[in-house]
């Protein structure tokens, strides 16, 4: 059989996003034949059917990792597809929360390694069983499978990904390394799966080592972005990359996400990440407010975290010459009141080079099983639906924003449009918005290159300039996007190229 799966890398950065490469690669293992029409955003409808028609075969499934994606561009897309093709099954799949009608025929949330065949024995093959799921009231046509409640894709999964000829991958391209699945903590805010996870699933160096060499000879992979949740939350994970790294007969690079208090009760791990070139880190610090991180789960003193930050920088510098560590934080937190995130971001403005803020989501949500414990009972941590007549009104506006403006809720992917209008005794919802707003009006352009962007633009300039680039010199005065948009319609021009 024989399917087209379209994804979504996102024109901002040439950095495959690795679900959808994923699933065709397990097609691929079942006999189907498989083409990934990657930067679906910018194919127009008609570039669309011109590439599905020149295909030498019939098409029995189109299928969206929808991640990164645009609601409305889905909706445009599946509506055309459906026009022109009607007599082929359409297939969502994907992290990111289900909770408008979009038309397909099935739709996956999470983690879908173990949901797959189910779903396609079902969805076009010969089996009259149903996967596990519903079809939802606000979609009543499209079956929702909840993969992660009813398929739980946790342990002895396929960690590797096989790309394809056609898939077009360039020599120092980023690609994304996944070591493990799921996290041991539960921090309060937290909406991704598989939180608490007591058991995980280890590769062997020799595993890691034959998919980074395999990248390496096949497509001269030397950048990934690590995706596990906390790769830091055991040492031996970070050995085995270590060991397997050391082994290479040419110099990686890795971004990830890392828990800085980890490596601050445990120093020895800067001597394993230095090993292993993991020097591209993402941290998820929140709150610099004693009271706030340890409602939410953190328990480190922000005077312990504010020291550590400038140790381990120096660690890394003194060692292996290169570092970047970009500080995630969130305004709206339990106990904390609206000045300390001006407190706070005023510590991060005079001793820090890379950081973002976000305002505080918390979903209400209850078709997609991946809540925080915020949504699951927010009174307790004190957060109740705002009665401010002004709160209410900026809401309203807010939430339409998401459906008519391009690109409103792009850095949000993974949040959704059922959100909590949410009041504490400290703050709000549009206090904290428009404060992490204002942080990207005065703040975002001079920020460092984030560690996760940096994977990427390793490929385009030497390391030490690059760590001294700022947002605004890499996009406004070097514009770098242009190159990416460039990077794009050379791929689109290769891909609607090769049956002709």
């Amino acid at each position: 059989m024989n399917a087209i799966i379209f994804n979504e890398s996102g024109n901002e950065l040439i950095r495959r996003t690795m679900g959808g490469y994923k699933i065709a690669d397990m097609m691929r293992e079942d006999g189907w034949t498989i083409e990934v029409l990657d930067w679906t955003a910018s194919w127009t409808n008609e570039e669309v059917k011109e590439f599905i028609e020149s295909l030498p075969y019939k098409i029995d499934l189109f299928a969206f990792s929808n991640l990164w994606m645009q609601d409305l561009m889905v909706c445009d897309k599946i509506a055309f597809l459906k026009e022109h093709y009607p007599d082929i099954k359409i297939l969502m799949g994907g992290p990111k929360p289900y909770q408008m009608d979009y038309g397909a025929d099935a739709m996956v949330f999470g983690y879908s390694e173990y949901a797959l065949n189910p779903v396609l024995d079902w969805l076009v093959g010969d089996s009259l069983l149903h996967p596990e799921g519903k079809y939802p009231e606000w979609a009543p046509n499209s079956y929702l499978v909840d993969a992660n409640n009813s398929y739980k894709a946790l342990n002895n999964v396929k960690f590797d990904v096989k790309y394809h000829e056609n898939d077009f991958i360039v020599p120092g391209e980023a690609l994304t390394l996944e070591l493990s699945r799921g996290c041991k903590f539960r921090c309060k805010y937290c909406n991704y799966a598989f939180l608490g996870v007591k058991e995980f699933s280890d590769r062997t160096v020799d595993d890691v080592y034959d998919e980074l060499m395999f990248n390496y000879e096949t497509w001269g992979t030397t950048n990934y972005i690590i995706s596990d949740d906390t790769f830091n939350d055991r040492n031996s994970k970070i050995e085995t990359l270590a060991i397997a790294v050391e082994r290479l007969p040419f110099e990686a690079n890795f971004s990830c996400f890392i828990r800085l208090d980890l490596v601050i009760a445990n120093p020895e791990q800067v001597e394993l990440l230095c090993r292993a070139r993991v020097w591209m880190h993402f941290y998820g610090i929140e709150t610099l407010h004693p009271k706030a991180a340890r409602a939410i789960g953190k328990g480190m003193h922000p005077d312990k975290i504010k020291a550590g930050l400038l140790w381990i920088r120096k660690e890394f510098y003194d060692r292996i010459g290169v570092y970047r560590g970009t500080c995630g934080m969130i305004a709206g937190l339990p106990h904390e009141p609206v000045e300390h995130w001006y407190e706070a971001l005023k510590w991060l403005d005079e001793n820090w080079e890379s950081y973002f803020y976000w305002g505080l989501h918390i979903s209400k949500d209850t078709d997609n099983t991946t809540q925080s414990d915020f949504s699951l009972d927010s009174e307790k941590f004190g957060y109740y639906e705002a009665t401010d007549p002004e709160v209410l009104a900026w809401g309203e506006k807010e939430f339409e924003k998401r459906f008519v403006e391009p690109g409103i809720g792009r850095q949000n992917n993974k949040l959704d449009n059922r959100n909590m209008l949410w009041q504490t005794e400290h703050s709000n919802f549009m206090q904290a918005t428009e404060f992490a707003n204002m942080y990207l009006k005065n703040y975002f352009s001079k920020q460092k290159i984030f560690g996760f962007d940096l994977t990427e633009h390793l490929s385009k300039f030497a390391i030490k300039p690059l760590l001294k680039f700022t947002v605004k010199k890499l996009y406004l005065k070097k514009n770098i996007n242009s190159l990416y948009l460039q990077r794009i319609a050379e791929y689109k021009a290769k891909k609607l190229g090769i049956y002709k």
